[in-house]
């Protein structure tokens, strides 16, 4: 859809990869979206020399990211979201970071279930949450600020736990709103998965968010996008043995959000 304005589909790929997911690397992009090396590394040291990407190394690996510095990177994004939001259901699902990162590598089953059952331990015995959202919208929503509370989990069966979150947020005019929410997370062995579901409609009439499968030994990312009016939500998990940190990706016709929720 944007190769009148760049001349290539890969330049198209590697934006709106951007534009999901914040940054990238070569094989990365190559193996996900099924795109030769070669002409990939080529636009992407084209996007860098034209200022529109940066680089850095993470290791060995050299990453990629927009250029802040760019005049134009507000136009483009606006561009960019105008782009993905018009792509068939299946091509947009190809951009989410659902897959294991370790060289395209699945999980069998068993291992899957030992990622999870960790995961799975560390969200019984959270008690805390912290969180901060931020906009790239051109008009400023109600989702710029931050916020903290408690979490109250009650487990309802082997497999089914309730976070009863509650709190104070805090958005850019500094003035304190007070929040709830209500989660059910359900654990599916034989499937390798989580779902998480929000109960705002009561327990009998969940809004269903993702299903989330292991990518590393310390993450789990949304199988698919969830679209809630109009709106797009990506999650992803990444956990340790201190923390959890939860992050949401929301793309809209009026919205283009990202949040961190930190659970303790």
């Amino acid at each position: 859809m944007l190769e009148a304005l760049y001349g290539s589909r890969t330049i198209q790929k590697i934006l709106l990869f951007l534009f999901i997911n914040g940054k990238c690397y070569g094989n990365q992009v190559s193996r996900l979206l099924n795109t030769p090396l070669t002409p990939l590394q080529k636009a992407l040291f084209r996007l860098e020399k034209g200022g529109i990407l940066m680089s850095y190394f993470e290791g060995k690996t050299k990453v990629y990211q927009f250029n802040p510095a760019f005049p134009l990177l507000p136009e483009l994004e606006l561009v960019l979201k105008k782009t993905y939001m018009l792509l068939p259901a299946q091509e947009k699902k190809s951009y989410s970071l659902s897959l294991p990162e370790n060289q395209g590598a699945r999980f069998t089953l068993a291992e899957a279930n030992k990622i999870l059952m960790m995961f799975w331990q560390k969200l019984k015995e959270v008690k805390h949450l912290t969180f901060q959202a931020s906009t790239r919208a051109k008009k400023e929503t109600g989702w710029n600020g931050r916020g903290k509370g408690s979490v109250h989990v009650t487990q309802e069966a082997d497999n089914v736990l309730v976070f009863q979150e509650e709190g104070n947020w805090q958005g850019v005019e500094q003035k304190e709103t007070a929040f709830s929410n209500v989660y059910r997370w359900t654990l599916d062995r034989m499937s390798g998965m989580l779902s998480l579901e929000h109960l705002r409609r009561g327990r009998n009439h969940p809004v269903f968010l993702f299903h989330l499968i292991p990518c590393s030994k310390n993450a789990l990312s949304s199988l698919d996008s969830h679209l809630c009016e109009g709106d797009l939500y990506f999650g992803r998990i990444f956990f340790d043995r201190h923390s959890l940190r939860l992050h949401w990706r929301v793309i809209g016709p009026k919205k283009d959000e990202e949040i961190d929720c930190f659970y303790v």
